[in-house]
């Protein structure tokens, strides 16, 4: 159910927060949403669902044990492994359609190679349909370009991700969080256009001290744009903050970022401990979102 929005404002920071869904269940009742969410724990929509992919299918094995490009449209039933060492390459213009039970667990390397004409798009098999999640253990990295991601999230234990030029949105619960590890994010965005709906409940949740740097983007219809639980001199600057109901959130003393350069709407800019928030920019800025001008 939506949390209202007198309801968030009205909560103490300190009493405010989101549960780490680990069961890896994509059927289980997903936590409460605000902001544009609705909650409702199917895919309303919000405008960035590219379809299934046409085509003939290829099916995804259950563990990639050594190097692999998938072109085309690919179906991903379970969780697929990715061994230590192994990289797994999708080519431009390539749809991956996964079930309930469909994900990817990367000790590997994944490569996202979409580009401004041909995105790559990870979506349900079924329109409105949440998928399971990509794991990124601490030998792992998930590298993504021009990537459409619709219904699923990511849990990087360790690892790397990195993304640029994509759109993720429709989580289950958190899109990313990090466990430690390294989060590098440009030129993209979490969430959806505000107006649409968005079931995402926290853009970035982030603990055990990772390095961020989230640069150029735009972090929008969540309940949480980001739960800041960990890091220290984390990088968040020249982004857009649209229409969550709390865009951040805090450990008190405990972590450190750079918020300036950036837009703030509907809300003013946040002001605590631990947080560097300069040169307040009046309008959105044109430079943060996928394919913006370098």
């Amino acid at each position: 159910m939506k949390l209202p929005l007198a309801l968030v404002a009205s909560a103490s920071l300190s009493v405010i927060g989101c549960v780490v869904d680990t069961t890896g269940d994509p059927t289980g009742t997903p936590p409460p949403s605000g902001g544009s969410g609705s909650g409702s724990g199917s895919i309303p929509g919000g405008g960035i669902d590219p379809g299934p992919g046409t085509g003939t299918t290829t099916e995804a094995p259950a563990r990639i044990s050594s190097n692999t490009t998938w072109t085309g449209n690919v179906h991903v039933a379970n969780r697929v492994t990715i061994d230590p060492g192994v990289a797994l390459t999708i080519a431009a213009g390539s749809t991956v359609n996964l079930d309930a039970s469909g994900g990817f667990a990367v000790s590997g390397t994944v490569n996202v190679k979409g580009t401004s004409t041909g995105k790559v798009a990870f979506r349900g098999t079924q329109a409105g349909a949440f998928w399971d999640e990509i794991t990124v253990a601490s030998t792992g990295a998930f590298n993504a370009t021009y990537l459409v991601q619709v219904g699923g999230l990511y849990n990087v234990n360790g690892g790397k991700l990195t993304v640029v030029d994509s759109q993720m949105a429709h989580a289950r619960g958190d899109l990313i969080t990090m466990h430690g590890g390294t989060l590098d994010m440009s030129y993209s965005q979490i969430g959806v256009e505000p107006g649409q709906s968005d079931d995402t409940h926290c853009d970035l949740h982030v603990e055990n001290a990772p390095t961020l740097r989230v640069t150029h983007s735009t972090i929008s219809t969540s309940s949480f744009g980001i739960m800041f639980y960990g890091g220290n001199n984390a990088d968040f600057t020249y982004n857009n903050w649209l229409s969550n109901d709390l865009d951040v959130e805090p450990t008190l003393g405990a972590v450190s970022g750079d918020f300036s350069h950036s837009f703030w709407a509907p809300k003013a800019a946040p002001k605590a401990v631990g947080l560097t928030v300069n040169d307040v920019q009046p309008m959105r800025l044109t430079s943060a979102g996928v394919g913006a001008p370098r």
